[in-house]
């Protein structure tokens, strides 16, 4: 089961279009059909030809390498390329509408498995898999791949042509109430109030509309952690085994705790007051 591309967007103001990291990035949250079984469906649309899209992986909106313990993310590439890390190995993938190149050769017995694309051209993100998603810039060397030179010239701007990017999270886990103001199950769902929340602080911190406080450090992994959502350290050194992924867990599990013991806000009002301040007011 996968989007069929025509899903209306949410109500505002979670639908959007949100216009992120200086005009580079746009965000609209869609309604997921209940087949879908997903907690948030997105088109993400990176702006071809962008200055901050020529820095690749050093975009402001690519995240660190991180997992997910509860739920899977799929994607299916709209148009253009959009790139991944995934995976220990931390290899790197160009997925384009036709196909997905890593860039180096996976080795053999690798676990969690490298990303693949289905038959109908989807690429899952199984719970616990390193990954983080990137612009391909314009400089990246698959450019200059035999297979990149074919798919760059079907590209209505070549290199610089926008990518478009079919996101979702499953399964859907809560399906209590609405809480709070917005229509979210958050947390613990991945749903459009934590993208919109996550990714509008880290724009708003990118931009230094807001400085990175100690406060807004911890409402940020705040997001993070209460959604079951763990940072990597230091992927490819395999002789720290779990500790790559349970380190940095713990950190997180502990700044929330002592978050909460001077008096934090539920992530719930957190994630409300970061979409009223850092979104709602700039539009």
């Amino acid at each position: 089961m996968q989007p069929s591309t025509k899903e209306p967007r949410l109500p505002a103001p979670l639908g959007g279009p949100h216009v992120l990291f200086e005009g580079s990035f746009i965000l609209e949250f869609l309604q997921p059909a209940p087949e879908l079984n997903a907690s948030v469906l997105m088109r993400a649309t990176y702006k071809g030809g962008h200055e901050l899209v020529k820095l690749g992986k050093k975009h402001p909106q690519a995240p660190p390498l991180h997992v997910h313990f509860v739920q899977s993310e799929s994607f299916i590439v709209e148009a253009g390329a959009v790139g991944t890390t995934s995976t220990y190995d931390a290899i790197d993938t160009v997925h384009t509408t036709q196909a997905a190149h890593h860039q180096t050769v996976p080795r053999r017995g690798l676990s969690p498995p490298v990303l693949t694309r289905d038959e109908h051209g989807a690429t899952a993100i199984p719970p616990g898999t390193p990954h983080n998603f990137w612009p391909v810039a314009p400089t990246h060397p698959f450019w200059s791949t035999p297979e990149g030179q074919e798919y760059v010239s079907t590209l209505p701007n070549g290199r610089n042509s926008d990518t478009t990017v079919l996101i979702w999270g499953y399964p859907k886990i809560s399906n209590g109430a609405t809480i709070g103001t917005l229509v979210s199950d958050f947390p613990p769902d991945m749903d459009a109030a934590f993208f919109l929340a996550l990714l509008g602080y880290v724009d708003a911190i990118s931009s230094k509309r807001i400085s990175m406080t100690p406060s807004v450090f911890a409402k940020l992994f705040s997001i993070q952690t209460v959604s079951e959502t763990g940072m990597v350290m230091a992927p490819t050194a395999w002789w720290l085994g779990p500790l790559r992924w349970w380190v940095p867990w713990t950190a997180q599990v502990t700044l929330e705790r002592v978050r909460k013991l001077l008096g934090g806000d539920h992530p719930v009002k957190l994630v409300e007051d970061v979409i009223h301040n850092v979104v709602v007011k700039r539009q």
